[in-house]
């Protein structure tokens, strides 16, 4: 892969990069398509395609069931806004931290 095919790729992603970084990583999307194309030669004749991990045996059967009201729930929440609860992250800092 080329910086030049690289920027296009950016481009196409919205990711903005800066001559440092093309430079940076052209040589390691390159190591990355090559591992993709090594994994395209294996021989895989003769072998089912996995459709899911997990027998269906193994998953309990979605019954429906009554749950919280929307009041139930908000009425033991901290914070609420517009009927919902607000959840505060490391991001945005809680209430406290103001």
């Amino acid at each position: 892969m080329d910086k030049k095919t690289l920027e296009h790729i950016a481009k196409l992603s919205r990711i903005s990069l800066t001559q440092q970084e093309l430079e940076k990583f052209t040589p390691q999307m390159e190591t990355i398509l090559d591992s993709a194309k090594l994994l395209r030669s294996v021989n895989t004749q003769g072998i089912n395609p996995m459709k899911r991990h997990i027998p269906f045996s193994d998953l309990r059967e979605d019954i429906p069931k009554i749950s919280l009201t929307q009041d139930d729930v908000l009425k033991n929440a901290k914070y609420k806004e517009k009927g919902f609860v607000k959840v505060f992250g490391k991001i945005f800092g809680s209430p406290e931290e103001s």
